[in-house]
C-alpha cells in the first residue's frame, strides 16, 4: 500500500492508496489509476497473493482424512478449497488493468467455492452440535462473503464494496489461521 502510485476508480487524483476507497486488486495493477507505473507495488502484491493461493491449496491438502468424520463432505471441501485457492493464484497472475476478464474469473473462482466450503462447515457444525468459536468465525465470514458476492452479482461499485472486501479478506485470513490451528492440533493428537 505504501508504494501504490495513487488514484482510485472514483478519484484518479487521490494520493497513494486509500484504504477504504481502493480495492486490494488495485495494488496489483501495473499502472495505478493516477497513471503512475506501479513497479514496486504490483509485483509485491501479485507474488504475495499467488503465494497465498498456493498456501490455501496446501492447507486443504493438509486437512487429512480425519479432519471431519464424513469422507464425502471432506472430499467436497477439498475440491472447493483447491478451486478457491487456484482462483486466488489466478487473481495474482492477472493484473486487473491488463487481464481484467481473467482477473474477474479468478475472483469468482475464489469466492463461490469458498462460500460453498463455508456452508459445508456450517452444516457439519450444526448437524454435529459443534458450536465453537470456529463455527462463529465461519458464520461471520459466510455472511460477509454472501454480502460481497451480492455486491458483485448486482454490479454495485462504490467505496462500500472496497470496505466489504477488506472485511471479507481479513476474516478469510483469520479463518485460514484457525484451520491451520485445527490441523496442527489434529497432527499433535494423531502423533501423541
Amino acid at each position: 500500500m505504501f508504494f501504490y502510485g495513487g488514484g482510485t476508480s472514483w478519484n484518479k487524483s487521490a494520493e497513494g492508496y486509500t484504504f477504504w476507497h481502493n480495492v486490494l486488486s488495485d495494488l496489483g495493477r501495473t499502472v495505478s489509476y493516477s497513471g503512475v507505473p506501479n513497479t514496486v507495488s504490483s509485483p509485491m502484491f501479485n507474488i504475495a497473493l499467488s503465494f497465498f493461493g498456493i498456501c490455501i491449496i496446501v492447507i486443504y491438502l493438509s486437512m487429512g482424512k480425519n479432519f471431519l468424520r464424513s469422507y464425502w463432505l471432506m472430499l467436497l471441501i477439498l475440491i472447493g478449497g483447491i478451486i478457491s485457492g487456484t482462483g486466488t493464484v489466478i487473481i495474482g497472475f492477472t493484473p486487473d488493468d491488463k487481464l481484467s476478464d481473467y482477473h474477474m474469473l479468478g475472483v469468482w473462482m475464489w469466492a463461490l467455492p469458498l462460500f460453498s466450503v463455508l456452508l459445508l462447515f456450517i452444516i457439519y457444525g450444526v448437524i454435529n452440535g459443534i458450536y465453537d468459536n470456529f463455527l462463529f468465525i465461519t458464520c461471520a465470514l459466510a455472511i460477509a462473503l454472501f454480502i460481497h458476492i451480492g455486491q458483485g452479482v448486482t454490479g454495485l461499485w462504490s467505496p462500500i464494496v472496497a470496505a466489504t472486501q477488506k472485511i471479507v479478506v481479513y476474516l478469510n485470513i483469520i479463518w485460514y489461521l484457525w484451520i491451520c490451528r485445527k490441523i496442527s492440533a489434529q497432527e499433535v493428537t494423531t502423533f501423541s
